[in-house]
């Protein structure tokens, strides 16, 4: 596959950001899916209520990704939308704005949203609130869907959680969904584009249960009405967590010398029950091995500038199409690469270094949410108001002498 692909250092990286940005949106306006919220049932309330009696577990949420999910509290998400409405626009197309399933999911015009008749609407709190606190915990099932799967609200208000407190201001349900985390796979299983090709696929990517990680549990009842003496944290930490990602990966490092040559062998094992990166094709993680002399001055890099002229130790996805690779998502007939870790997976690389002059040598895995070329690509993302658009996340990083 790598040598049928042609994968060089920079030309080709660019048509790929195509792939990475518009992943989110890469959906096609045939493609259509609303949660079942029923007629007359009871209207969602304001996270915010639930902080009365929930104050560790709201707190946690509203930092949380979640709370930020909209269109208009997430910079890197608002950045993209615009980029596929100008996409669109170039087209002579409408864009219409397909994320709204999942990152507005209590929005009253979710299906306008989606099919294209309503736009946005920043006035709007169901919108403004991402996903809230009562959508969640008023999923009654999760349904299958070919392309996305949605969720069935119930119509009487009820909190659902997989072991509720007996005293509660509200009406409370029991679902073993919050037990097995497959509520997190109404938004997190799949999602297909018009020709069926996976854009995401957790529920084939992945095993185990989600909350067993990214909602660890903490110190501190979930209520003030609870006697429990820790709670599911709400922070549901992913890949905007430095300290989730630390955890993703295990590195082993040897310097291998012999009287004529030497050696650095690095092994990189997943340990998530996951690919990593995982589902968003957007992602990237990259492997980075530098030696320097006495003076900190490097003399030998696996890469100089570009991580891609290191391929085989960079882990992304990217689609082809119509004949090209790094097509747009919605566009995508097929998988031309991916270079990503299978759960438990490891990698092994292998570097010859000089044996002359070498002092350290440095040892670093890095992750980043966007290749740093989508940010020239994309002017609204380099201007957005987010720092972790252009942020090396450094997952591992450690010096090792070069023993003579």
């Amino acid at each position: 596959m790598a040598a049928e692909v042609g994968f060089p250092g920079g030309e080709l990286l660019t048509k790929y950001i195509m792939v990475f940005m518009l992943a989110a949106v890469a959906v096609s306006p045939a493609i259509l899916a609303a949660h079942d919220f029923p007629e007359g049932a009871v209207p969602y309330e304001k996270s915010r209520r639930c902080s009365a009696c929930h104050p560790a577990v709201y707190k946690e949420w509203a930092g949380s990704i979640h709370a930020q999910s909209s269109v208009h509290k997430d910079a890197a998400h608002r950045a993209i939308y615009g980029a596929f409405l100008d996409d669109m626009k170039s087209e002579g197309k409408e864009g219409s704005y397909h994320c709204a399933t999942c990152h507005t999911p209590m929005a009253d015009n979710v299906k306008e949203l989606v099919d294209g008749t309503d736009k946005p609407n920043e006035n709007l709190w169901r919108e403004d609130e991402g996903v809230g606190c009562a959508f969640c915990h008023r999923v009654d099932t999760v349904v299958e869907g070919k392309d996305r799967n949605s969720f069935t609200i119930n119509k009487d208000g009820a909190y659902i959680s997989s072991n509720p407190v007996e005293k509660a201001p509200h009406g409370v349900g029991v679902s073993q969904l919050f037990a097995s985390g497959e509520i997190c796979m109404g938004c997190h299983s799949h999602m297909e584009n018009q020709d069926g090709v996976a854009i995401c696929s957790m529920k084939e990517e992945g095993q185990g249960n989600c909350i067993a990680c990214h909602m660890e549990r903490k110190e501190g009842p979930p209520s003030t009405e609870s006697a429990k003496e820790t709670h599911a944290s709400h922070e549901m930490a992913g890949g905007h967590s430095l300290v989730m990602l630390c955890r993703a990966v295990s590195v082993n490092v040897k310097i291998n010398k012999t009287d004529n040559s030497t050696t650095v062998d690095v092994e990189i094992t997943n340990k998530t029950s996951h690919d990593f990166p995982s589902t968003m094709p957007m992602r990237m993680a990259f492997l980075k091995v530098t030696a320097f002399d006495a003076d900190k001055k490097a003399v030998f890099r696996n890469y100089q500038v570009n991580p891609m002229e290191d391929r085989k130790a960079v882990f992304m996805k990217v689609f082809r199409g119509g004949g090209e690779v790094g097509v747009p998502a919605w566009k995508a007939g097929g998988v031309a690469l991916d270079t990503r870790l299978k759960s438990a997976e490891t990698r092994k690389f292998s570097y010859p270094i000089p044996n002359d002059g070498v002092k350290t040598v440095s040892v670093e895995i890095i992750y980043r949410l966007f290749p740093s070329q989508a940010l020239e690509k994309y002017r609204a993302l380099k201007d957005a108001d987010d720092k972790s658009i252009d942020t090396n996340f450094t997952l591992y990083k450690k010096d090792f002498p070069f023993l003579k």
